[in-house]
Order: structure tokens, then sequence, then C-alpha cells
């Protein structure tokens, strides 16, 4: 009897697991969708959404697609951000190492919408610091034990940069952004998810800055405001290494 009572009972709670499981796979995309706009939305300070998730672990690859990250109040740009279609292709046998290994994330046609106001001040650069000061935060206080990540390509091609500088007297314009092609981000033993961001974050201004500095609008920005984009870009640049450190 006692042992019948047993087996039943592990029964149940191997249904009951299955049933959760169960859920749990059929839910993932949605899971995965909503903890990207949730922590997105804590790190920039501002809403973050995307129109689509579709995960397959048995294939280790992934796919997000509409990322959009919203301007900082203040500006009247909707998105700084646009990413059309993002996908990961992922190590499975690292997933219970760590670091965890990606062997390509690649971000396919993003739209980068950089606003300036009568100051010169972007949405870009606003964004930039308060990442700055989340990723700051999460370094000081996480545990030794939080998971690492290592990237060993990370792609960013067929990009735009749409500049409004219409505060400044200019027309909008749009430029072409240089593939981005990182390798081995995180180095070989991986790194927390805020230093990951970090890495990226200085590759993706590096471009961005220096885009804007051979175009017409640095050389208004030098005529405004008498400081040039190039001084702007190195200052950025600056922080984010001294910031690393």
């Amino acid at each position: 009897m006692k042992k019948g009572v047993i087996f039943g009972t592990i029964a149940v709670l191997v249904i009951v697991i299955a049933i959760l499981v169960s859920h749990l796979l059929a839910n993932l995309n949605s899971l995965v969708a909503k903890a990207i706009e949730k922590h997105g939305s804590e790190v920039t300070e501002t809403t973050v959404g995307v129109s689509g998730v579709d995960i397959s672990l048995r294939e280790g690859r992934g796919s997000i697609e509409g990322l959009k990250v919203a301007s900082p109040e203040g500006f009247k740009a909707k998105q700084v951000f646009e990413l059309g279609d993002i996908t990961v292709d992922l190590d499975l046998g690292s997933v219970r190492k760590n670091p965890v290994v990606l062997d390509e994330v690649r971000i396919q046609a993003p739209v980068i919408n950089v606003e300036f106001d009568k100051k010169g001040a972007s949405n870009i650069d606003e964004l930039r610091k308060r990442i700055q000061a989340y990723t700051g935060e999460s370094k000081g206080s996480s545990g030794g034990g939080e998971k690492k990540i290592r990237i060993k390509s990370f792609v960013f091609e067929k990009g735009s940069i749409t500049v409004d500088a219409a505060a400044l007297g200019m027309e909008k314009k749009t430029l072409t952004l240089p593939e981005i092609h990182l390798t081995d981000v995180g180095g070989t033993n991986g790194s927390t998810a805020a230093g990951i961001t970090k890495e990226v974050l200085s590759a993706v201004a590096k471009n961005v800055t220096s885009e804007l500095a051979h175009s017409e609008i640095d050389q208004l920005i030098q005529d405004k405001l008498g400081n040039s984009l190039p001084d702007k870009a190195k200052s950025l640049l600056k922080k984010l290494e001294s910031d690393d450190k």
C-alpha cells in the first residue's frame, strides 16, 4: 500500500513537472520577449519593445525581430535604435558551462536615429550615459558567481544613421553605417552582461561618431558651438575606456 502511494505521488509529480516544462517551452518566445522589454527598459530608462521572438533550443538558434529603443525624454525622435533582425547562434555544449558561448550574433539593417538639440547634445549620447551608469552599478554590485558570456562573432551590417539636426538649422540627413564586425567579444574567459554591453557600445559609438565627424554636420556644430564632433568622439571613447578599467 505504501509503495502504491509513493509511486502514485511520484507519478503525479512527474506529470506536473511535464506540464510545467511543456508550458514553459510553449511560451518561451513570449517569455524571452517580455524579459528583453523589461530588462532593456531598466537599462536604458526608456521604452524597449520587440515585435517577435523565435527561439529553438534544439537547434541552438534564435531570432529577434523589430527591437526598438525609444529616445530619452526631451527629444522628438521616437526611437534611437530600430534593429530589423537579430539572429543568434548558441553553442549548445556551453549552456551548462561558464562562459556561455554564442558562436555568432548578427544584427541586420539597424537604423540609428541621432537627434541634436540646440546645445549640441544628442539622444544617443544621453542613452549612452544611462547605459554607462547602469552597467557601472551592475559591475560594482554583481557577485563572483555571475554567469559570463563570450561572443565569437558579432556583426552589425547594412545599417544606416538618420541625423536630425534641425535644431541647429540643418536638414535631416541619412548616412550609411559601415559594417561593424567584432570577434571574441568578452575574451576567452567571457565577460558579464555589463562588460559585453560596454564593449559593444564602445564599438558602435566609435563608428557612429566617426561617420558623423566625416559629414557636414561636424562643420555645422563647430560653427554653431565651437566644438567639433571629433573632439566629442574622443571624449566619449575616453570615458568608455576609463570605465572599463
